[in-house]
């Protein structure tokens, strides 16, 4: 009698520690859903052999009119890392945040930073590009979570500002709503007569048409102005790259500066904005804080 009701006891505590819970903290695996997780995404049928982990956070709420904002990491790829600091300081808003995972197994460097638009020096189809799969990602966000919002905004750190501002740069037509680009390590400055990767030149979008549309981008160029070590090991030198400048805080003034003066010579509205954040060098939790809220 007593071991019978042990038993019962148990599968009782059993079953009832079984039970789902709307928890935000529990992890979700494979599917978009209220709090946060993991996807393997590969419905973008030009990439389908190189998948995309889209680590989200999707907050309790109306989620039909969340705002989304895609989040591209470092070198490191450690979308994670960026997912949990967004957490950790934004649990709070209502967005859905998706920080984009680009395996290094699946893109190489050049592939993530510069979006795969040349392979061997050729050009590559528009559809091919690392950057074109963002408008696909957000399609498919809405279709699985009935948001009903009409545009994305973008924040990119280090090698995902790079990812960013190039994104800004050579995609047209896009649902594009603003997008941050803080402390990237070198730029495709708009000179159309500097060579790609590092100007226009030969890129083939030397037109007007690319220039205004990237000038009239909402494009935040955020620095930080401690981000001035020149011999880090993760950043590019060369003549090219030194011509920017000798660390990523005097790169991303020139950047900027260069912009605004292409524009001016082009009579092109020019919407871009620089935010200096004092007292931070390449952090990009810290400049995650500062700067996110340009974007909402």
């Amino acid at each position: 009698m007593k071991t019978n009701l042990i038993i019962s006891l148990f599968i009782t505590f059993f079953l009832c520690s079984c039970e789902w819970k709307s928890d935000v903290d529990d992890p979700v695996l494979n599917k978009l859903g209220t709090g946060h997780g993991i996807v393997t995404y590969t419905d973008y049928e030009p990439l389908k052999a190189k998948p995309i982990n889209l680590h989200f956070y999707i907050p309790e709420g109306d989620i039909k009119t969340m705002p989304i904002v895609f989040i591209l990491p470092g070198t490191g790829r450690n979308a994670n890392d960026y997912l949990a600091a967004w957490m950790k300081n934004f649990k709070s808003k209502e967005v859905i945040a998706i920080a984009l995972e680009f395996p290094q197994e699946y893109y190489s460097t050049s592939e993530y930073i510069e979006g795969n638009m040349f392979k061997k020096n050729e050009a590559l189809p528009e559809e091919q590009w690392s950057f074109s799969v963002i408008e696909a990602i957000f399609s498919y966000v809405k279709a699985e979570t009935g948001n009903q919002v009409t545009q994305y905004s973008l924040f990119g750190h280090s090698a995902g500002a790079q990812f960013v501002h190039r994104f800004v740069t050579f995609k047209q037509n896009t649902h594009l709503n603003k997008a941050v680009a803080a402390n990237a390590g070198w730029y495709t400055v708009p000179d159309v007569q500097v060579e790609y990767p590092y100007g226009l030149k030969n890129s083939g979008y030397t037109d007007n048409t690319t220039l205004s549309h990237l000038f009239g981008s909402s494009l935040i160029v955020a620095l930080g102005d401690q981000d001035i070590d020149p011999n880090d090991n993760s950043l590019r030198h060369d003549e090219q790259s030194d011509a920017q400048g000798l660390y990523r805080f005097a790169r991303g003034e020139y950047y900027y500066s260069e912009g605004e003066r292409i524009s001016k010579a082009n009579n092109m509205v020019f919407n871009w904005k620089k935010v200096i954040v004092k007292g931070v060098a390449h952090d990009f939790e810290a400049m995650m804080v500062q700067t996110i809220n340009y974007l909402f």
